[in-house]
């Protein structure tokens, strides 16, 4: 009879924590996996008055190189690509962020890429002049920043190696495995892997042509490595085969 009251109690005040949290909060399922996660609901109802959310349909930009750099974003849902135009029109694709991902942190006064919708978009937008002050309230957010900020930098190291020292297959076995990793719900209940992004995105992410990426998967296929596309959806045959494709040449 204790512990059943116990339980109850306990129930009790979860549904009054969940109660108190601003609605959005309470409704977002990317929460724990985004810079506020480790907020209690006071934090996070003060958090909340400094936060406007946005949505942004598929193929919009969220922000422009050389728009002024004002607002810092957490992505909510869907899927971010991040992108630089080069003066010969051609355009390489920096970084893709998916929901809990931090985006838009420049260090200068402007944005020095732009930020387009792969797939709809929601964001919750913090005032940059708002971000030191905010960290500075809240360690938990400020580790969170930071830990954020070091897998960018890890992801930009890795992405230097692969464009520099990888082959075309190798790259893709790469890319694959850092979506697996850094978007679990893009992975389906099959273990099937959903690709938001078109083909000439990856190709212009990887530094490769759209041809070239397309006969690299059909190689991965008939190596068995992956599976037929279903639905935009990658079948995962053998997860051990590409970490060993996208270590490089042993």
């Amino acid at each position: 009879m204790a512990q059943a009251s116990a339980n109850v109690i306990g129930l009790c005040d979860a549904a009054r924590q969940t109660d108190h949290l601003p609605q959005e909060c309470a409704n977002c399922m990317s929460r724990h996996l985004a810079v506020c996660a480790g907020l209690n609901p006071d934090q996070l109802n003060h958090l909340a008055s400094y936060v406007t959310r946005r949505r942004i349909d598929a193929g919009q930009a969220l922000f422009q190189e050389g728009d002024g750099a004002d607002h810092v974003f957490t992505v909510t849902s869907g899927v971010i690509k991040q992108y630089k135009l080069l003066a010969d029109g051609r355009c390489q694709v920096t970084g893709f962020y998916f929901a809990g991902d931090l985006i838009g942190l420049p260090d200068g006064p402007e944005y020095p890429v732009t930020a387009e919708a792969v797939a709809p978009v929601t964001v919750c937008a913090f005032p940059r002049g708002r971000i030191s002050e905010l960290v500075s309230t809240y360690p938990q957010m400020a580790e969170a920043v930071i830990l954020k900020l070091q897998r960018e930098v890890s992801s930009a190291q890795d992405q230097m190696l692969s464009l520099g020292r990888l082959n075309a297959e190798e790259r893709i076995a790469g890319f694959l495995l850092s979506l697996m990793e850094k978007a679990p719900d893009c992975i389906n209940d099959d273990g099937s892997l959903t690709l938001r992004m078109r083909r000439a995105d990856i190709a212009d992410y990887l530094g490769l042509t759209v041809e070239t990426v397309s006969r690299s998967f059909t190689k991965l296929r008939n190596a068995g490595v992956i599976g037929a596309d279903k639905a935009g959806a990658v079948e995962i045959l053998s997860r051990d085969d590409l970490e060993d494709l996208a270590g490089g040449p042993g």
